[in-house]
């Protein structure tokens, strides 16, 4: 066949390529409830008590995602992270600090027509005033709430299991929680749960992040894609036909504008693919093609 001919094939199977039916996700997770909580949601916080660059990775997406819909968000590790990490975005969320007692005070009133914040000490009595703006109205009694400890978000994610947070685990005792964890675990006090033991973090976020409202932009997907890199070796254990299609998801979101830098081109992960990472699924060999 000439070079003519082959072309003028490859040609006539172009439309009945473009034509096939678009396929949905392979994942189909139950979200709608937890959608529903953010929607109604003005602070978040994501709790991950396995630090690896899999959990890692798929929590700051979705602290990322939060942060995108004008959520106030925070993200607790139970350890520091290294250098390992460094390639992640959002790593100014993280902290290794839980301040359960902290008091809240909540106005509702326009931000705009607030002219100051500040407080005094008036006899060892703390003072807080709120200065509003002269053409505001005044604040009412019923518009003022105070928290006291306790919940420090209006939702809270957590990626595992709360057994291993040690002395922090008193924590899911209060408040909207919400569970996404890679092993069959059962928590009576979850508001809503998404258990994968078949996926790691990132595979799992990488589907639920879209069903929650939280489009995935190029930090995100950059995020999910290097926790999938490491939790599967580059796509060589620990894989399914889900793993390689929430990849392309991911690089596809990655995909740089015309004339800008590539964010994977300088990832390293040679030092981190072959060492035992914890938070994520033991890998199970497969044989190579």
């Amino acid at each position: 066949m000439s070079l003519t001919n082959r072309s003028q094939v490859l040609l006539g199977y172009k439309n009945p390529l473009q034509n096939l039916p678009q396929k949905t996700n392979m994942k189909n997770y139950q979200a709608g409830d937890i959608k529903n909580m953010l929607d109604s949601a003005k602070s978040a916080q994501v709790v991950i008590p396995q630090t690896s660059i899999d959990s890692v990775g798929a929590g700051l997406a979705l602290a990322l995602g939060l942060k995108k819909k004008g959520l106030d968000v925070s993200v607790f590790t139970t350890s520091p992270t290294d250098n390992n990490y460094s390639k992640l975005s959002g790593l100014d969320l993280l902290t290794t600090e839980l301040k359960k007692n902290d008091l809240t005070i909540t106005i509702e009133h326009p931000v705009d027509q607030i002219e100051r914040v500040s407080y005094n000490d008036d006899g060892g009595k703390l003072n807080l005033i709120v200065q509003t703006k002269t053409t505001s109205p005044q604040i009412q009694n019923d518009k003022i709430f105070i928290n006291n400890g306790g919940v420090m978000a209006d939702i809270s994610f957590i990626l595992g299991d709360d057994s291993t947070l040690g002395a922090n685990a008193d924590i899911v005792s209060k408040g909207n929680w919400i569970v996404i964890s890679d092993k069959q675990i059962s928590p009576s006090w979850a508001k809503a749960t998404i258990i994968d033991p078949s996926a790691p973090f990132s595979e799992i976020f990488s589907f639920l992040l879209p069903m929650i409202g939280l489009e995935i932009d190029m930090d995100m997907g950059k995020n999910l894609l290097i926790g999938l890199r490491v939790a599967t070796q580059s796509f060589s254990v620990n894989v399914s036909p889900e793993s390689f299609e929430a990849g392309a998801l991911c690089l596809k979101a990655t995909q740089p504008a015309p004339g800008q830098p590539d964010p994977l081109a300088s990832t390293p992960l040679s030092a981190v693919e072959n060492k035992s990472l914890p938070g994520t699924n033991q890998p199970n060999p497969v044989s190579s093609v």
